[in-house]
């Protein structure tokens, strides 16, 4: 599903914002959409233009905010970033890479814990409105941001494999590549890989109780 040139937002990962707001009794594709567009925008790489948002699936972008800010600060979140920030301590990837890698790395574990149950299905019946709504983000962003939907768009659906520590060590690899500060070379995936197995089971442990209590 990614690219070499992904990125993510920082936070849920929404996988995780589309079980949150279906969680408020919410089904509506529109709402679930818009809990997980700042996501897909930035996985993208384009700019979301708040001109364009009204209605359930304005409503969905607050929801993913919120959610965001108390994701940030939960304690288990805090402790399992850090869990992996001290196991990668040994590797000399520098501080800047070891603080990425333990955020986005655990909230893409946690996306891991939902694959294949019926949250990530009404995610891709969420994106299905997304070609009604090209005006999320900016007039220049449009092209490219139809070419990501195009890649999402095809069947069978891209598999998802956040349940896999060396795909999602390869993806962070390729999501940091283009940042000066929080890039890390190829040498040290197989590192990060095991770190990201090593925590794993700390994750699928918590995931139930973190997402029970997100709002």
């Amino acid at each position: 599903m990614t690219s070499g040139r992904d990125r993510h937002s920082g936070g849920v990962n929404f996988l995780g914002h589309t079980f949150v707001a279906q969680a408020t009794g919410a089904d509506d594709p529109e709402f679930l959409f818009g809990a997980a567009l700042p996501d897909l925008v930035s996985m993208a790489g384009v700019r979301l233009d708040r001109g364009g948002l009204d209605g359930r699936l304005s409503e969905g972008v607050r929801c993913h905010i919120e959610v965001d800010a108390a994701f940030h600060a939960h304690p288990e979140f805090r402790t399992g970033m850090a869990a992996i920030r001290s196991g990668l301590a040994g590797h000399d990837l520098g501080r800047g890479p070891a603080r990425a890698i333990g955020h986005i790395g655990w909230e893409l574990l946690l996306d891991g814990t939902l694959l294949g149950s019926a949250t990530e299905t009404a995610f891709w019946r969420a994106l299905d409105v997304a070609p009604q709504h090209a005006d999320v983000v900016v007039p220049g962003d449009r092209e490219r941001w139809d070419r990501f939907l195009d890649r999402l768009s095809v069947t069978p659906r891209p598999e998802l494999r956040y349940d896999d520590p060396e795909w999602v060590a390869e993806r962070l690899y390729l999501m940091l590549s283009g940042r000066p500060h929080l890039s890390f070379p190829l040498a040290s995936v197989p590192a990060v890989t095991w770190v990201l197995e090593d925590q794993l089971p700390a994750v699928v442990a918590v995931a139930d109780t973190v997402l029970a209590d997100l709002p």
